[in-house]
């Protein structure tokens, strides 16, 4: 999740460098064509719509999240990096997902002030 951004590109290339197999959740499909350039498999997913995500798991053993929303935009805030992360982790227990990897911050609870920082500090202990 996140395979189209600065972080998530990186790892999704590490993956299929290392030669796993990698499904990227992505919303536009047109942006992330790189990602199909190189070896993945793209399927629509959009955190800020829960009902999307569960599909996107069928199958799969582990999720990378390293997905966030922009901290200037305040809406998406909650709708992506709250709601949306809450639905991804449940999602994925539904599915028997093995692993959960969160892509945090380093130190995010000396940040609570911050509401993305709060965000990812609650992601982090549920």
């Amino acid at each position: 999740v996140g395979g189209t951004g600065t972080l998530g590109r990186q790892i999704v290339l590490q993956a299929l460098t290392k030669g796993y197999p990698v499904r990227c959740l992505v919303r536009n499909f047109r942006k992330a064509n790189f990602l199909k350039e190189w070896g993945a498999e793209l399927i629509y997913g959009d955190l800020s719509q829960p009902e999307t995500i569960p599909p996107c798991l069928q199958g799969i053993s582990a999720v990378i999240d390293a997905s966030t929303s922009r901290p200037s935009d305040e809406d998406d805030l909650k709708i992506v990096d709250w709601d949306g992360k809450l639905a991804l982790i449940e999602a994925a227990k539904a599915a028997n997902v093995q692993r959960f990897v969160f892509c945090s911050s380093q130190n995010v609870e000396q940040f609570l002030n911050i509401p993305l920082m709060e965000m990812k500090y609650g992601v982090e202990v549920k």
